[in-house]
């Protein structure tokens, strides 16, 4: 039996919390991954405002053909919504969308939550959560991992730092966006961003070691396919070599799930959270200048294993499955 009128706007925060009603959602940061995660929030049920300075951009008008409202500034999404995702490249584009005049912050009501699922510094983080709590706004930090196929398809890893209240009550947003069993609560504000740092110090040594021994294999005669298969499932096993590396460096395709910039960037946050930590990072600070040689070669906009034409190109030989 369905409630009454009255009784369902009584209720109505109760059937937000279990995900049943669509929500009240502001998005900022349509790109590669902004872009396929806002279309999943609307296949979810969920109204979407979004905000681009540049809504001319294919990524926005496809948002927008599929029933998301574009609002005239940063403040006028904030005061559309309840909850406000932010998926935007760095720490100081998150500040200025966030605090800077203007902003979110600006037109937010109290009670908002903010969910930042970009990849940016933990200090920064903690400081956006205390301007956002003086003004009786909820502040997550909820960076993911799955890069653009995981953006697809709904099946982001996502870690999720801030206060739990916060986190339960945003929880039908984020399983529209990420795998159930994979979305995770790490603990208080900065959290997730520290996991998702050392999850990127993984993926970029992983990633250029993987590319170095591949080449290495190659050019001493060796197969490639043939490699695969028996390091897949030997000690040398990855999820970059099962994953990333058949899907585009294998077969020549470079078109960006996550970019070689995006990941110098990251590396970057992870040794100066080294440094404040005083914890050494020397194989991260390595596999940092790798990418920097993928970056002076043209690649900072390709994905991040491009790197392997940079070693193809040093070594002479061609990393490929036929």
């Amino acid at each position: 039996m369905l409630p009454s009128s009255s009784s369902r706007g009584i209720n109505r925060s109760f059937y937000k919390a279990k995900g049943q009603i669509g929500m009240q959602v502001g998005f900022i940061g349509i790109g590669v991954m902004g872009r396929p995660m806002t279309l999943n929030l609307l296949k979810a049920g969920h109204d979407v405002t979004i905000y681009a300075r540049h809504p001319e951009k294919a990524e926005v008008q496809e948002v927008l053909k599929a029933g998301a409202k574009q609002a005239p500034s940063l403040r006028a999404v904030a005061m559309a919504s309840e909850i406000v995702i932010t998926m935007v490249p760095n720490s100081p584009q998150v500040e200025e969308v966030v605090a800077a005049p203007g902003g979110i912050l600006e037109g937010a009501r109290k009670g908002l939550i903010i969910i930042d699922m970009s990849t940016i510094a933990p200090s920064v983080t903690r400081a956006l959560s205390e301007k956002a709590a003086a003004k009786g706004v909820h502040f997550l930090d909820a960076p993911v991992s799955g890069g653009s196929q995981g953006a697809i398809n709904g099946t982001l890893s996502i870690m999720v730092g801030g206060e739990k209240e916060s986190f339960e009550r945003a929880l039908p947003i984020l399983e529209a966006m990420g795998k159930k069993e994979n979305i995770t609560y790490v603990g208080p504000s900065g959290s997730g961003e520290v996991v998702k740092l050392i999850n990127n110090m993984l993926v970029g040594s992983i990633t250029a070691a993987t590319a170095e021994a591949f080449v290495l294999g190659v050019k001493a005669g060796a197969d490639v396919a043939t490699m695969a298969k028996i390091i897949g499932t030997s000690t040398g096993a990855s999820w970059q070599l099962a994953n990333q590396f058949p899907l585009r460096a294998f077969n020549g395709s470079f078109k960006p799930g996550f970019m070689t910039d995006l990941l110098h960037k990251d590396l970057g946050l992870a040794l100066d959270l080294a440094a404040e930590n005083q914890t050494d990072a020397e194989m991260t600070a390595l596999a940092r200048q790798f990418y920097e040689q993928a970056q002076a070669a043209g690649h900072g906009k390709d994905d991040y294993t491009s790197l392997l034409k940079v070693l193809e190109e040093k070594a002479g030989v061609e990393v490929r499955i036929k």
